[in-house]
């Protein structure tokens, strides 16, 4: 049933509510915010109008229960409709496809596909053939290979041929007849060609034929897989090889991360080698602990390599426990090849002990090491550390040696700015502006950024047409760069503004294409669908037009990343294009981030500028330090919002779009009070917390918004604050708004 017609059923039935009229408008209510991109509100919505009636109607329970599908409350969804004496004779199967999908997403595999056949039987045309696909992926899960095999052959039979080559695929995954197998894999077009040698391997499996499956899935590069089987067979030599060898390989991969579950449990690591490994896998996947612990096992057992020595530094360093890691990286320290980075490391550990003895373990190690990347970074450490110290003389000094020896390095151009500041603060004017002009002499990562305070200590001067013909050019050299855009507000230019854009022609081709992306995501081949677009993106169109187009659709779909990856392949073509910006910097969610801002009173381009940075619109993104969903929260901040606002929350509900987007403006609203309003701190903690951003705004000069964004000391907050207020002009340009 489509929501048109669910919406009818409704409105049919509706006098069993509290009246006709409140139906009404809580079910277009409900529908408003799920199409508006807000289903986790449309859930609530609707949870709210049930708690009001103790017999709701069997229209208004599976909307409910769909709501509750797409905010991801699964154990809801499928409560709502468990036992309904109506439920399988509901709406052409409907009800049934969600207490399908419900049981589906908890892993409720055999249900879920009894379930799924049951809607089929009931439904007509195309959605019979896609819930015959979900019932296939759910047989599969379930290890019911003959019927995920007769499932996908039913959905091949009744003619999807847009995603064809991918039906064949699955197909070939389950069935035992490995000559049938072969028929099917044949001639796979690309990207669909790229699962088949895994597929070949399955199908193997599926005829008893484990030899050569082995064979199949180590030629596939299917490690994990390869080790499973093998462990099934009885072959623990080969298991034990291609476990450790993947995470040995690639520990950083989520494939390693499996590796190590299953290494745990079956064929724990005994040489130095495996521990090695396996705390490399580890390390990348949140379990430095247990990691530590198995290379400190391997040196034990006698592995006194430099690698494992580099290691076990580091991950002593991350535990604090610096003086150990000290002495890990002395040893490394006689290592030809990693001797460097060892030396390097252990002046660091030193820095962090307090160590008088650092300064010259960096000053030598920047010596003798000249053309390590790491030197200048050494050479500013000393820098840093003697102006925390009160040793204004001897920051200068290092700082000095550190703008001759690498002048264009991004450490000098630090360098420069600091002295630049001080050289200010203490009214040498000339020396700042010599400073300043060093760096746009060299061709400095920062030269914009100079330009700009190079207009303002001529302001401080009293040199108002110098200082407005320094920002003139910076507005026209870096029209779109942070710098540009606030030298453009200082001269009182006129704001950016681009006009709106026609919509683009979409080629047939395209059409097609994208009609094969939306079947695979409406039949719940979700893998298939991003293995599409990882085809697009290896084979991106040359045409501009055609880019932009896909960028554009794309976008819309929820694969934001790759959207703006072939919005900065068409800017190679057509860089000062205004639907090249756009495609580089999309909203594709502008619905829903205005109204959360609007809840909360905070300016929505702001929040768009935020989420465009943290997450680029990619609804899953996850950071290395955890964060999750479109502006990218923490699990404990998500947890605390919520718990303020008065919201049931759950860490699996943390990436439902609207949900993740309403805590999100939450948090930013919170630290636009915290901060008094001021937008820069606020950036600045959602970015690095509050903690530091306290400490850096009782400094001397932070009430100036330019210097106390140059001073911020973390290089990834100061360049994360240009970045959001550069992101919030171009999106008040791009899509014609105003800033509040």
């Amino acid at each position: 049933m489509s929501r048109a017609s669910a919406w009818c059923v409704l409105l049919a039935v509706a006098p069993r509510l509290a009246g006709a009229q409140e139906v009404h408008t809580v079910g277009e209510r409900a529908e408003s915010l799920r199409a508006a991109g807000r289903p986790w509100h449309a859930a609530e919505s609707l949870l709210a109008a049930a708690a009001r009636e103790s017999r709701p109607n069997a229209s208004f329970v599976v909307e409910g229960a769909k709501a509750e599908l797409r905010a991801r409350r699964y154990d809801r969804a499928k409560s709502l409709l468990a036992g309904q004496p109506w439920l399988d004779d509901y709406g052409e199967g409907e009800a049934l496809a969600v207490v399908a999908e419900a049981e589906f997403r908890l892993g409720a595999f055999p249900q879920a596909a009894a379930h799924y056949g049951a809607a089929r039987t009931r439904a007509r045309g195309r959605r019979a053939a896609l819930l015959a696909v979900r019932a296939g992926a759910a047989w599969e899960a379930a290890g019911e290979r003959d019927s995920a095999a007769a499932a996908f052959a039913a959905a091949r039979a009744a003619g999807m041929p847009s995603i064809d080559a991918w039906l064949r695929v699955r197909l070939a995954r389950v069935v035992r007849d490995t000559a049938l197998a072969v028929r099917l894999l044949a001639d796979v077009p690309w990207p669909a060609a790229r699962a088949v040698p895994g597929a070949r391997a399955q199908a193997l499996i599926a005829a008893g034929d484990t030899a050569l499956a082995l064979d199949a899935l180590a030629q596939a590069g299917k490690s994990l897989d390869e080790a499973r089987l093998a462990l099934a067979a009885g072959d623990t030599a080969r298991a034990r090889a291609a476990l450790y060898d993947l995470m040995a390989r690639a520990p950083d991969s989520d494939e390693a991360a499996a590796a190590v579950g299953v290494a745990l449990a079956a064929l724990p690591a005994a040489t130095p080698s495996e521990l090695v490994a396996s705390a490399r896998a580890m390390k990348g996947h949140g379990g430095a602990s247990d990691a530590r612990g198995f290379v400190e096992r391997a040196v034990r057992l006698g592995d006194s390599s430099a690698a494992t020595l580099l290691l076990l530094g580091e991950l002593q360093a991350g535990a604090g426990r610096y003086r150990d890691a000290e002495r890990a990286y002395r040893a490394a320290a006689k290592d030809s090849l990693v001797g460097p980075l060892a030396i390097y490391r252990r002046a660091r550990v030193l820095v962090r002990l307090g160590d008088p003895g650092a300064d010259e373990a960096l000053a030598a190690f920047a010596q003798t090491y000249p053309a390590d990347t790491a030197a200048p970074t050494a050479l500013y450490l000393i820098g840093d550390m003697r102006g925390e110290r009160g040793d204004a003389a001897g920051a200068a000094r290092w700082f000095g040696e550190l703008i001759a020896r690498y002048p264009v390095d991004p450490r000098a151009s630090i360098a420069r700015f600091r002295l630049a500041f001080e050289a200010a603060r203490r009214g040498l004017l000339d020396s700042a502006a010599a400073l300043y002009q060093s760096e746009v002499t060299a061709g400095a990562p920062q030269r914009m950024g100079a330009r700009f305070w190079l207009g303002k200590l001529a302001l401080q001067r009293g040199d108002t047409e110098a200082a407005r013909a320094t920002w003139l050019g910076l507005a026209r050299d870096d029209s779109i760069g942070y710098y540009g855009l606030r030298a453009r507000r200082e001269t009182g230019l006129p704001l950016l503004a681009f006009a709106s854009p026609p919509r683009a022609a979409v080629p047939r081709g395209v059409v097609a294409a994208f009609g094969s992306l939306d079947t695979l995501v409406l039949a719940g081949l979700d893998s298939e669908a991003q293995a599409e677009v990882r085809g697009v993106l290896g084979r991106a169109p040359q045409e501009l037009e055609a880019l932009l187009v896909w960028s554009d659709g794309l976008a819309q779909r929820g694969f934001g990343p790759a959207a703006v990856r072939l919005g900065w392949q068409a800017a190679l073509r057509a860089p000062n294009d205004p639907r090249v910006l756009r495609a580089i910097f999309p909203w594709p969610n502008r619905g829903a981030v205005e109204a959360e801002a609007a809840e909360f009173g905070v300016d929505p381009l702001l929040f768009v500028a935020i989420v465009r940075q943290e997450s680029v619109f990619d609804p899953e993104a996850l950071s290395p330090a955890g964060a999750r969903g479109l502006a990218q929260l923490l699990p404990g901040t998500a947890a605390l919002t919520a718990r303020g606002l008065d919201v049931t929350f759950s860490p699996d509900w943390i990436t439902v779009p609207d949900l993740n987007l309403h805590l999100g403006a939450a948090h930013l609203a919170e630290l636009l009070r915290r901060f008094g309003g001021r937008l820069e701190p606020a950036i600045a903690a959602y970015n690095a917390g509050v903690t530091p951003v306290t400490r850096w705004v009782g400094r001397e000069g932070a009430d100036d918004p330019d210097r106390f964004i140059e001073l911020i000391p973390y290089q990834e907050t100061r360049g994360y604050v240009r970045s959001v207020l550069r992101n919030r002009e171009l999106y008040r340009a791009l899509y014609g708004i105003s800033t509040n």
